[in-house]
């Protein structure tokens, strides 16, 4: 049978939604038919979904006014909409929601409210932001396509285990932002500008901790933090994915990806950072996720 018509007919029994936060790229959403639901981002007064506006106009809101943009989960009634928009387009389909970091958002506890009014929802949590619940998603994706009559708890089984063997790691590029969002005391932040210490931020059991610290420029820690990726966890090489926020160099593009060649990464998926992750993370950063 033909993959893509084979993909077409599991579908009918499977769809995946997740929050969109995750980050996924167009490129991923058209090829395993995801269903994303909004988060939210307030600048000032105005509230607008996530994806429906460009990321820069998060990082030009704080510069015009000081102020850092508020980020929300998605609502029952998001996710309401979107499982009553696949049930009327797929009477018979069986939606399995991997949500953003339930610790993180309210945005899983909200799927979990939608989901009372439904029959053939299930839910799990991926544990992951950005890129990291990406990376889930697409494996369960492939999983199921490799499994189409696999039964539910038998999928959230599968996410429950890959879940764990999945790391992420990002290094910002400025800690204004996490200073603004209250995530990193003015002690800390000064300190790291006068040393020059590039810290990283890490996943872990859903939250974001700190990771290692390293000293030097930029570009000279983000090389440290990767390399060092890559020593502590043993990563399928078709499950590496990037993310960076916008403000990113092309140098600096091209550095990441001659390193992942160093580390045996012949080939890795870029996505951009979405409007929630970059209002935490800034401009310039640059994460990266794979599975062990």
């Amino acid at each position: 049978m033909d993959k893509t018509k084979h993909w077409r007919y599991t579908l009918k029994k499977y769809i995946i939604t997740t929050e969109s936060g995750s980050d996924i790229s167009k490129e991923m959403i058209d090829r395993y038919n995801v269903q994303i639901v909004p988060m939210h981002v307030t600048m000032g007064n105005e509230t607008r979904p996530d994806g429906s506006f460009d990321v820069q106009e998060v990082f030009d809101y704080y510069d015009k006014t000081g102020n850092l943009p508020k980020t929300s989960g998605s609502s029952p009634q998001d996710n309401t909409e979107v499982f009553k928009k696949i049930f009327a387009e797929h009477p018979d389909a069986t939606i399995l929601h991997i949500g953003y970091s339930a610790v993180t958002t309210v945005s899983f506890n909200a799927a979990s409210v939608a989901a009372e009014d439904f029959e053939n929802v299930y839910l799990v949590d991926s544990k992951f932001v950005s890129v990291g619940a990406a990376t889930i998603v697409k494996a369960t994706a492939q999983f199921i396509e490799d499994n189409p009559d696999i039964s539910p708890e038998e999928v959230i089984a599968f996410v429950e285990n890959i879940r764990e063997r999945t790391h992420m790691v990002f290094m910002p590029k400025t800690l204004q932002y996490l200073k603004a969002g209250g995530r990193v005391s003015n002690l800390a932040f000064y300190s790291a500008n006068l040393l020059k210490i590039q810290p990283s931020i890490v996943l872990d059991n859903g939250y974001l901790v700190p990771g290692g610290k390293y000293r030097g420029s930029f570009d000279s820690c983000l090389k440290k933090m990767i390399n060092q990726f890559f020593k502590n966890h043993t990563i399928d090489p078709d499950s590496v994915i990037i993310v960076g926020a916008p403000g990113i160099e092309e140098s600096q593009k091209e550095m990441v990806f001659n390193l992942l060649r160093e580390n045996g990464i012949q080939e890795a998926e870029w996505m951009q950072a979405g409007a929630v992750i970059s209002s935490h993370g800034g401009p310039g950063a640059i994460g990266i996720t794979g599975i062990e």
